[in-house]
């Protein structure tokens, strides 16, 4: 096994940085102010300490893997043919992403659905949103390159907490509710490694929803929701596990809040919220100005208040209480238990 994922791990770092690294060259410069320069300035990371953080976390999944503690996806030859499609599409998308970063428009997504506003953008300056399939079909490949190759695997480590929960409460069946589902990535990881596990996909883009209905296929008791992480269309104490994932960084802090209140009112107690999202501020101090910089290289609104606040202090507002943090490079996965 470690020989396979070195080489699948490998191909993947090589393929994603060519991809970030061609992107960034023919982008259009950032512009800084030196005589008011940001944070950030002068005091990024080096390639080789990046490198170095990413290694940690490869090896330490290897150690997962190697243990046996959970399995990982096999790379079909569908992927592969996606992969390069998606390579074609990133690079097709690529100028208008420019184009709307150096002219700072953001609001260009068409929809007749009522959706909230913090939504209507154009995250990361990507083409639709999140409100085509096109987008969706995109998003992956765009993160993958965003991480070189490690987005995937950072979204695993929630498998740590969860795994644990589940050998640990030994129910006949667990029902698991996913907010911001997006493309369903991390929903195949779920399924393959635990059973009689009911899922709920809920997300508010219900054509990222479709994408990931057609990933999860093959799965069975999935159930697709098109909803508000605010406002969850489910009964009280309905769930044993709430999970999410890349979601909270890209609302503003009055719905992070309002979703932690919704999260506690569908968990049962006991039961556990795994949230698997950006660092914050001081979590790997060696990496602060690189957070720093994600909201001035793209558009993330909410960003800079997201890395700043407690979340530990927000979530035991509505009864969660923290009880697991694990880095993952430059993520990180937490673990609630609703009490």
């Amino acid at each position: 096994m470690s020989l396979s994922y070195l080489i699948n791990q490998s191909s993947k770092f090589i393929w994603y940085s060519a991809h970030y690294i061609i992107s960034f060259k023919y982008a259009t410069p950032i512009k800084i102010d030196k005589t008011n320069p940001p944070p950030f300035y002068g005091k990024m990371p080096t390639g080789r300490k990046l490198f170095f953080e990413m290694m940690k976390l490869l090896n330490e999944e290897r150690k997962l893997i190697n243990s046996k503690f959970y399995k990982i996806p096999k790379t079909e030859l569908k992927d592969l043919i996606n992969t390069a499609k998606g390579s074609f599409d990133f690079f097709l998308d690529l100028p208008k992403i420019d184009k709307r970063r150096t002219s700072g428009k953001f609001s260009d997504v068409k929809t007749k659905k009522d959706l909230p506003k913090y939504f209507l953008r154009n995250f990361h300056y990507q083409t639709d949103g999140y409100l085509s399939e096109k987008s969706a079909r995109l998003y992956e490949f765009q993160v993958e390159t965003l991480f070189s190759g490690c987005a995937a695997t950072m979204r695993r480590f929630s498998m740590i907490p969860l795994i644990k929960f589940i050998k640990d409460e030994n129910l006949p069946r667990t029902k698991l509710l996913d907010i911001g589902t997006g493309t369903g990535d991390i929903i195949q990881t779920y399924k393959l490694n635990t059973k009689n596990l009911e899922v709920t996909c809920s997300d508010l883009s219900e054509e990222y929803l479709n994408v990931a209905k057609e990933k999860l296929r093959k799965f069975s008791n999935i159930k697709y929701v098109n909803c508000k992480g605010e406002e969850l269309p489910f009964d009280e104490k309905s769930y044993d596990i709430v999970t999410s994932t890349y979601v909270f960084h890209e609302v503003p802090s009055a719905i992070r809040k309002k979703i932690f209140s919704e999260i506690s009112r569908v968990l049962r107690k006991g039961g556990i919220f795994i949230l698997t999202d950006s660092l914050q501020m001081d979590d790997n101090p060696i990496l602060n100005p690189l957070l720093e910089f994600f909201p001035y290289s793209t558009h993330e609104p909410y960003y800079p208040k997201y890395i700043r606040e407690d979340l530990a202090s927000v979530a035991k507002q509505s009864g969660l209480e923290l009880f697991y943090s694990k880095n993952a490079y430059l993520s990180k996965s937490l673990a609630f238990r609703k009490i």
